[in-house]
């Protein structure tokens, strides 16, 4: 009888030392699991809301995170800080390659003058009358950074089919911008609606905040589009090309291209 005693103990010793074994086992398979998890990115739900594909009354374009997703192929810009006091450039095209700013541009135009914005992209030229009596301040934002040549090489970020073509950030990601703000002024015209080939500035809601980014219209919008972006230009030729754009763009509101489309070089002319 004794001899079975110690036998039985012996043998509960040995399945307590093979429980102990399974146990650490257990847990060194848990661990490893949590910790690909953790560290391995899991397919969550992201945080930023997906616009509708065409802006119900109240909705429009923005710069704004919740609105845009970084597009397939990022831009290529170099970002290089402007000097602290930058003057006005020639519309020589001989103006250094800047992309970032301190401040505001001084006022650079002269609104009593025509200007025409020359957009060169990557599948044929659009052509711009800018409008610089009716909006001097925005229209002077957009030639003072196309005559540093902030534009070239930029991409059009956002692209929603039978909507809008945008651009005009030179990280490519509709996050950024030329390093300030500047507040171009909502259309003062009552009634005022957008229509096709129109080309206004996309803003994280008001107008105090343009930057660089803009928007061509593709087709009129109507009441769709709540009037609280800074009107500047309007398509005078190249909106079949205006239209290639949009065709490669995604039906979604966050406008991700299935193509991306990048703008070559943007110059201006004064007459």
């Amino acid at each position: 009888m004794k001899e079975l005693r110690l036998t039985q103990m012996a043998r509960r010793r040995r399945q307590r030392r093979f429980l102990t074994g399974s146990g650490i086992a257990l847990v060194i398979i848990v661990a490893v699991v949590l910790s690909a998890t953790l560290t391995g990115g899991g397919g969550g739900k992201s945080k930023n809301a997906n616009p509708p594909t065409t802006p119900p009354k109240g909705k429009h374009p923005t710069t704004t995170v919740s609105t845009t997703t970084v597009p397939p192929t990022p831009s290529s810009v170099p970002l290089i800080a402007a000097p602290a006091k930058v003057g006005c450039p020639s519309l020589t095209n001989e103006a250094k390659h800047y992309t970032r700013f301190s401040s505001p541009p001084p006022m650079c135009i002269d609104p009593s003058k025509q200007y025409t914005a020359h957009m060169v992209t990557d599948v044929g030229t659009i052509t711009f009358k800018l409008l610089a009596a009716q909006n001097p301040t925005t229209v002077n934002n957009f030639v003072f950074l196309a005559g540093y040549h902030f534009y070239d090489g930029t991409i059009f970020h956002r692209v929603v089919t039978g909507f809008v073509d945008q651009g005009g950030d030179p990280l490519g990601s509709g996050q950024g911008g030329p390093g300030y703000s500047f507040n171009g002024g909502a259309p003062k015209a009552k009634g005022f609606t957008y229509h096709t080939g129109d080309l206004a500035m996309a803003n994280s809601g008001t107008p105090a905040s343009d930057g660089s980014q803009f928007f061509i219209v593709v087709k009129d919008l109507g009441s769709g589009l709540s009037p609280n972006y800074s009107y500047f230009g309007k398509v005078t030729s190249g909106l079949n090309v205006v239209e290639k754009i949009n065709a490669d763009g995604s039906a979604t509101g966050q406008g991700i291209p299935k193509v991306v489309h990048k703008i070559l070089h943007l110059t201006i002319t004064e007459s």
